[in-house]
């Protein structure tokens, strides 16, 4: 039944889950104003992208049955309008929409929300909006499977006991994840705040090694809380999937959605990754949720278009930066592995073509084509969470090593004083917020440092420009190289003997080898990736046979000369040592001169790109 007709424009949704179909159904009750369309229609739309997943995706695919109908009943003409919308003939109101969609696309569910059997996480993604109006809204999630509980975020107003929310507008719908089901909810009290771990599903050691898990996790919450001095939401949440399918990681106001992986319990290592993947998405509510690079502040007109920003390199590289700080504050890794991610990224980001051709702000703006990994990348894109990362530790390293005191002794102390600066210390979005712009940033630490923003230009605006190497050394380091050689092939992950990428002002890239070329054998040997590791280390040429396709090619290449971190050396004073004990919260780190640190740890959770 339709609802009362007023003025004032309103949207509210009734839900229903079908998990043994996958599947929910919407009714969606638009009242007001909006509901009158303009010109003869109302336009409703899914948005083609969400905040924190940079790529534009066909939402609208999975939902059908969609019919409208107006206050008498009577059916309106609907049709389809462009990527992810439907047009209503319409010149009053109000009106009902009501329709289906299919809801299990595990990869895409902290995106979309997923429907499974015995769990759910609805988002906003799923709700068609008015493109004309995007204010308040409500959500009546009236039809629950008997034995299913409800984990709501904080963000929205629940009407008594019911399970009807309204929400401020529907890009906090849109921000907000709802939980149902038979989860695991563990929490935790965090600086007299509330911090919830909803587990959709469980693995191998879950209940052996879960509260360890979440304590971890506690622990870099607090130390985040650390750098801020606040927490900027009343509760936060976490929801976490053991499922490989569930390639999550996506942040919100008041919660995030993370895949942690089903051999989180089980591995040393990816116990880990999954502590530094949830501070990741934790800092993310401070560092882009809030504070919000220009335009991002107006996300509400620009969820069918995009929103482009060359910001993101400290959106996201000052977040992944503390990633790997706050897990060493929180004894997740030591600080020798700290310093040896840090060389592990200055090497993998500096050894591609593209780091001497293309800008971070470039990259930044260019992130709907390159956020997800493609061939020919390591020649024209470099990863702005990489470099963003080495810059943030560069202005860490130059502010704790300065022989004149600066305006802050710290990137801790400067980012927070930039975070109120540019955002304050309140919670809600301003209806005016647009975000603070790459000049802003620039301009405030030059007046931290007079020199310092100038620095940061060049690596902001043009390429290349990191020196992480000297910025180890500032601190106390040595840093030692290896003078090899290599081929230019690019392996992701552990995709050998298929070949990811190809630098073209290297041996392979000048021989006419191409990515997604099968490696079959090597000086006619078969192939192995220990062989071509050491093929490509030494100074006779190397005979490859590929297959590309249904092709069997062969090649003949010299390996090129090439230096690269080899290990660092400690050079540095007590007085040296003791401020990198503060700067990682610890009192672990104490070196003799002349002690030796291996680069042998590195992580990235978007995969290892990883050159011969």
């Amino acid at each position: 039944m339709l609802k009362q007709m007023t003025n004032e424009s309103f949207v509210s949704y009734e839900v229903r889950l079908h998990p043994q179909r996958l599947e929910m159904s919407v009714k969606m009750h638009i009242t007001g104003d909006v509901a009158k369309g303009k010109n003869g229609g109302l336009l409703l739309e899914l948005p083609t992208w969400v905040p924190g997943d940079y790529s534009f995706e066909s939402y609208g695919r999975d939902i059908f049955s969609i019919t409208a109908h107006d206050a008498r009943g009577s059916a309106l003409p609907i049709e389809r309008k462009e990527l992810n919308g439907y047009l209503i003939r319409v010149t009053d109101g109000p009106v009902l929409v009501e329709y289906q969609a299919a809801c299990y696309e595990p990869d895409l569910g902290d995106a979309m929300g997923i429907v499974d059997t015995g769990y759910t996480v609805l988002m906003g993604t799923r709700y068609l909006f008015c493109v004309d109006f995007v204010g308040a809204c409500s959500v009546d999630y009236a039809e629950i499977p008997d034995g299913w509980r409800i984990h709501h975020p904080s963000g929205a107003t629940r009407a008594g006991n019911t399970n009807k929310w309204t929400y401020p507008s529907f890009e906090i719908l849109l921000d907000t994840p709802v939980c149902f089901g038979g989860f695991r909810l563990l929490q935790r009290i965090i600086k007299d705040t509330i911090f919830y771990f909803v587990f959709v599903d469980k693995g191998l050691g879950f209940d052996e090694k879960v509260n360890e898990f979440v304590d971890k996790v506690s622990l870099t919450a607090e130390k985040i809380h650390d750098v801020f001095g606040l927490f900027p939401f009343s509760d936060y949440t976490f929801i976490l999937s053991l499922n490989p399918q569930a390639d999550w990681g996506l942040e919100h106001l008041t919660s995030n959605m993370s895949g942690i992986g089903p051999e989180v319990f089980v591995d040393d290592g990816l116990f880990a990754t999954g502590i530094r993947v949830c501070a990741h998405e934790l800092f993310h509510a401070w560092n882009v949720r809030r504070l919000r690079p220009a335009p991002f502040g107006q996300l509400k007109h620009q969820l069918c278009c995009g929103s482009f920003t060359e910001g993101l390199w400290m959106a996201e590289g000052f977040t992944r930066y503390y990633e790997f700080l706050i897990s060493a504050r929180a004894k997740v890794y030591s600080p020798d592995q700290f310093f040896s991610a840090i060389a592990g990224y200055f090497q993998h980001l500096t050894q591609q073509p593209a780091y001497s051709r293309v800008s971070v702000t470039d990259a930044s703006l260019a992130t709907y084509m390159n956020h997800s990994k493609y061939p020919g990348r390591v020649n024209n894109s470099i990863d702005y969470y990489d470099k963003g990362m080495l810059i943030a530790f560069g202005l860490d390293a130059r502010l704790r090593s300065a022989d004149k005191q600066a305006k802050y002794a710290s990137l801790d102390d400067s980012f927070k004083a930039f975070y109120l600066q540019y955002f304050g210390d309140g919670t809600a979005i301003p209806n005016d917020y647009v975000g603070y712009t790459t000049k802003e940033v620039i301009q405030f630490y030059e007046e931290v440092q007079p020199g310092l923003g100038s620095i940061l230009a060049a690596q902001l605006m043009e390429p290349g420009n990191i020196d992480t190497d000297s910025q180890l050394e500032a601190i106390g380091f040595e840093v030692k190289w290896l003078d090899t050689r290599y081929l230019g092939l690019f392996f992701l992950n552990d995709g050998a003997p298929t070949i990811y990428g190809v630098a073209d002002d290297s041996p392979a890239g000048k021989a006419g080898i191409a990515p997604n070329d099968v490696i079959q054998a090597i000086n006619g040997f078969a192939f192995s990736q220990k062989g071509l590791e050491w093929a490509g280390s030494q100074t006779a040429s190397v005979h490859l046979e590929v297959l590309r396709g249904h092709r069997k090619l062969t090649f003949q290449l010299t390996p090129a000369a090439f230096r690269k971190m080899d290990y660092l050396l400690w050079k540095g004073t007590d007085v040296q040592a003791e401020k990198i004990n503060r700067w990682l919260d610890t009192e672990d780190f104490k070196p003799a001169v002349g002690q030796r640190f291996d680069l042998d740890f590195y992580d990235n959770f978007h995969g290892i790109e990883k050159m011969v």
